[in-house]
């Protein structure tokens, strides 16, 4: 774009004309002009400028071109312009409209508005085109048909717009059913990319599901059904109810304040909502947040509570316009059967008769009952029926449920069917909050981390949703669930187990409490109370041994096998962990994950079964031993590698075939017997999608320093850390194991890249006294990283002495950044801290690591005042800036 300098005067002109009306009237908005009027003003800023714009172009083109012509031209806004529902920086969407006998002169016009209207800095849609053109490409394009149906005359002839929208807006309704239905489509396809569910965290608050592009889409919708598009006249045409109308209007005005929000404080068109954003503008607004509920989340549950309001309108005007066939209709009704006297089911739709639909929706035990028979039979509740509950629902009073709502719900939970979707509206009509109270308070309730992608309430709701869906599967998973006899109590748990969230206490011990109200409220019996409270409180162990700890230490199998008690609740954990992983968001349970969770879920089984822990009587294992050491026996090798076969670990034994096994011990062998150095090799890993490194060396005098070199060298070479093992055997080897993510293999030969990055390992280690490798610089973007202001959960440092008397286990949860491994293991070598056992896990913007460590005298970490040391460095070590 051409500099302010260069501009012909009347482009600077406009250009200064819109920048000092953006500023004022960002003063204004700033001193609390509404939303809907600050729109208005900027739509007026627009038509002033883009009227100077348009006349100077209709005066160049007057010399060459016929007055008459030119007379029958005319200026038309359309989408956001056209409904004048402007943010600061919007585009301005404007069309040319022209007769045939004056396109030349359209033409003309064109060519030098265009330019100045970009030069005075508008980022402006613009096409030329007669009212048949307008409407041929209307019906063959969705995007053009939406956009137009909010068209405007902004300047020009009368006539000619009035004869392009008469026929626009009476072709619209005859093709009404198709032209909702593309519209449908356009949505559906936009909200794919932008958002499925209004839960989300970091929404967009124009595309994303429940936002302003929702509320479009009932204008769109009307136009064709009713031949109006404002809200106001929808609610005189009685299209959408007081209710609905009231609902939009309020969900309008704030999220077009919200977007108004985010254009002035960027001076650009944003209109995604990011977490750094959030805190902002909570700050700004005046948000207080209350008991357990921080300001943002206050104003991020008023969000989700428009949005909510926007979804749910939609959905169901969308309903009312369409036009099912008097023949469906018939059919429907003809091949329907009598449930009971007010129900009756057709082949697609259960419904209540008219007549008894009124007492019948005031009803909450009748209302679940038919949700109920509704998820059995896999029908949809008809419309009617529907609007009826709802209207019935929203007016009455929440008290706690009788024993028939109470067992009308635990008979819909045993059913997985549509369970999830029907649980979704029973949360729209706050039904969920009148049988389980903590449901209300996490109604939108964030959660501040990126390893989490929805709220609360929408998390739990997927959780079960995830559940159900195993019932299909054809996996271990699928007939896990299969054989539950009681799959209501797992429904039930999955749908309360996160809502401790939000209190300064950890959220398992409050579900735990929340789960025993739940079941004291559903009457449930005492085994069953006791379970769910269990299920609640322990949700998140499968998670904690199986990614923190080492599954081959039997103390560690036999202690979670413990806490576990049986095999039914070993299954009914496992099949609630899974479900609740995949439920967080997309990605987060990878195959190496699931493989740990299964592989703990073996191993403790086995426990039940049989009495033996990890490497008791394994048969396998044994026989893979053996041939290990008769294949190393063969050839002059090292001897302490004839020693560390008889004590292998098990984590070796499990990874590896025997072959592949024999195959690296014999590298590994002849390295050292060859070589006094450390031992580097990798390999591609397919499975995890990263590059293993196996890196063997003898540990002599140092026994400190080892790991922190090791990582820091990968720091160097740009590579993070996925996860690790870290093996101490006998009082010399270490065996260590790391799955790194390399940038570099995309552009690189991964034979030359491997020997690259182990050259620089085997230097890091063969000479323990040399300068650490230094990071590698990590340049970032503008936005690649959001600032330290929305790291809401502080860096923990636990040390863990109840597990081993041996040993201590140190877990560190914070936020994850570059080189953050390195700087945490040169700390704690500083620090002269042993590590014999590590486990590393980053759940995206976020780690989980585990440490097993000893002082240099190979005791564990007892002292407090020296695990206090060790914590306040490794805290100073986190919040060191990245260089």
């Amino acid at each position: 774009m051409a500099s302010s300098g260069s501009l012909p005067s009347l482009a600077r002109q406009c250009r200064d004309r819109l920048n000092d009306g953006r500023g004022r009237i960002e003063s204004r908005f700033r001193a609390g002009l509404p939303s809907v009027q600050t729109a208005t003003a900027l739509t007026d800023l627009y038509d002033d400028v883009i009227e100077k714009i348009w006349q100077d172009s209709l005066e160049r083109a007057s010399s060459s071109v016929k007055a008459s012509q030119l007379s029958q031209l005319s200026l038309v806004a359309h989408g956001g312009y056209g409904r004048r529902d402007l943010s600061p920086y919007s585009d301005a969407d404007l069309m040319l409209l022209t007769t045939r006998r004056s396109a030349a002169a359209a033409a003309q016009v064109a060519s030098t508005f265009v330019r100045d209207i970009t030069d005075a800095g508008i980022d402006c849609g613009f096409s030329v085109r007669t009212p048949r053109e307008c409407c041929t490409l209307a019906w063959a394009d969705a995007k053009i048909y939406t956009s137009l149906t909010e068209s405007r005359l902004c300047f020009g002839n009368e006539q000619t717009y009035d004869r392009y929208f008469d026929r626009f807006r009476a072709g619209a309704r005859r093709r009404r059913n198709y032209l909702n239905h593309q519209s449908l489509m356009a949505r559906r396809e936009e909200r794919q990319k932008w958002g499925e569910t209004n839960y989300l965290l970091r929404p967009n608050v124009k595309r994303s599901r429940g936002g302003l592009r929702d509320i479009q889409l009932v204008r769109w919708l009307g136009f064709a059904t009713h031949g109006a598009t404002s809200l106001e006249q929808l609610n005189k045409l009685n299209a959408l109810s007081d209710e609905d109308y009231g609902t939009l209007r309020r969900a309008h005005a704030f999220m077009l304040r919200l977007r108004h929000e985010l254009h002035f404080r960027t001076e650009r068109a944003q209109d995604v909502l990011d977490r750094p954003t959030q805190l902002d503008i909570a700050e700004d607004w005046g948000y207080q947040g209350r008991s357990g509920v921080l300001p943002v989340e206050d104003f991020m549950q008023d969000y989700f509570e428009h949005t909510r309001g926007v979804r749910y309108v939609a959905a169901y005007f969308h309903d009312d316009t369409r036009i099912r066939s008097r023949a469906a209709g018939a059919v429907e009704s003809v091949m329907s059967r009598r449930i009971d006297e007010d129900i009756r089911m057709g082949p697609t739709h259960i419904w209540v008769k008219s007549h008894t639909l009124e007492r019948f929706a005031q009803s909450l035990p009748d209302v679940l009952r038919l949700i109920q028979l509704a998820n059995h039979h896999s029908r949809r509740i008809a419309h009617p029926t529907w609007q009826a509950i709802r209207k019935s629902m929203q007016d009455r009073e929440a008290t706690p449920p009788d024993q028939p709502a109470v067992d009308a719900f635990m008979e819909l939970l045993k059913d997985p069917g549509r369970l999830a979707s029907l649980l979704r509206r029973l949360h729209e009509l706050r039904i969920l909050d009148q049988l389980i109270p903590a449901m209300g308070r996490c109604r939108g309730l964030l959660q501040f981390n990126a390893y989490h992608k929805y709220t609360v309430d929408a998390h739990c709701i997927r959780a079960v949703e995830a559940a159900t869906d195993f019932i299909d599967a054809e996996n271990s998973m699928g007939r896990r669930y299969r054989r539950l006899k009681d799959k209501a109590l797992l429904h039930l748990a999955l749908l309360i187990h996160d809502l401790g969230k939000g209190y300064e206490e950890d959220h398992s011990e409050v579900g735990r409490r929340i789960a025993g109200d739940v079941a004291d409220l559903f009457h449930l019996s005492a085994d069953d109370k006791d379970t769910l409270q269990w299920l609640i409180h322990k949700h998140l162990l499968v998670n904690e041994v199986a990614f923190r700890h080492d599954l081959n230490d039997p103390e560690v199998v036999h202690k979670f096998a413990a806490e576990v008690g049986s095999i039914s609740r070993l299954e009914l954990l496992l099949i609630h962990t899974v479900a609740d992983l995949q439920a967080v968001g997309p990605d987060v349970l990878n195959d190496w994950k699931m493989g740990l969770i299964e592989d703990l879920y073996l191993r403790a089984r086995r426990y039940f079964e049989t009495g033996n822990l990890p490497g008791e009587n394994e048969a396998d294992l044994d026989s893979k031993i053996e041939q290990v050491k008769e294949s190393l026996a063969e050839k002059e090798l090292d001897p302490s590698l004839i020693e560390f076969a008889k004590d292998m670990p098990l984590s070796l034994l499990r990874q590896h075939s025997t072959d592949d096994l024999i195959h690296e011990m014999h590298q590994v062998g002849e390295w050292l017997t060859d070589n006094p150095g450390c031992y580097c090799a990798g390999a591609v890993d397919p499975a995890a999608s990263a590059v293993r490194y196996t890196i063997v060396l003898r540990q002599g005098e140092r026994r400190v320093g080892v790991f922190a070199r090791i990582t820091a060298a990968f720091s160097a070479c740009g590579l993070s850390i996925m996860r690790a093992n870290v093996e101490t055997v006998g009082e010399d080897l270490l065996w260590d194991q790391f799955w790194v993510n390399d940038p570099e293999l995309k552009q690189r030969q991964p034979e030359s890249r491997i020997e690259e990055v182990c050259r620089v390992v085997t230097k890091a280690l063969d000479d323990p006294d040399s300068v650490m490798p230094t990071p590698r610089r990590v340049w970032q973007t503008q936005g690649s990283k959001e600032p330290s202001s929305v790291l809401l959960l502080p860096t923990k440092v636990l040390f863990d002495n109840d597990t081993f008397d041996h040993q201590t286990i140190l877990s560190m949860f914070t936020y994850d950044r570059p080189s953050l491994l390195s700087d945490i293991s040169g700390t704690l070598s500083q620090l002269d801290v042993v590590i014999q056992f590590a486990k590393i896990d980053t759940h995206l913007d976020q780690i989980a690591d585990v440490f097993y460590v000893t002082n240099l005298d190979g005791s564990p970490i007892t002292d407090s005042d020296r695990q206090e040391t060790i914590r306040n460095a490794l805290v100073d070590a986190v919040r060191k800036p990245v260089p």
